[in-house]
């Protein structure tokens, strides 16, 4: 198991453990311990990040990291990672769907998303 992956490890548990701010430092750890080869663990990260973002009530590094993480999961067509982003996209920001930059990212995956959906 590489650095990367302890540290993404260590995010979702501090993310587990309700502590965003030690999940947050954790994902970013591992972010930029991550080779570029691992593209798909890369989206998984943004989207761990996006949840810690959420929890810290930052809903606009949410947005960032999701549509990043979109844009990601899209290039390597890896299933598991759009299943998670757009699980991030109809339930942990579905509160915050009146904010412009939820509502901006949610038309911006549509668009993304309707040509892999058919």
């Amino acid at each position: 198991m590489s650095s990367a992956d302890l540290a993404v490890d260590a995010g979702r548990c501090w993310l587990d453990l309700e502590d965003p701010r030690r999940a947050t430092a954790a994902l970013e750890e591992g972010l930029g311990l991550l080779v570029p080869e691992r593209e798909r663990t890369r989206a998984i990260m943004l989207t761990y990040r996006a949840h810690a973002a959420l929890a810290d009530h930052d809903v606009a590094a949410a947005v960032a990291d999701t549509r990043t993480a979109l844009d990601t999961a899209l290039g390597t067509g890896a299933s598991r990672c759009l299943d998670l982003v757009r699980g991030t996209l109809r339930e942990s920001l579905e509160p915050h769907k009146g904010e412009t930059a939820v509502q901006d990212l949610r038309s911006y995956a549509h668009q993304r998303l309707a040509p892999v959906a058919t």
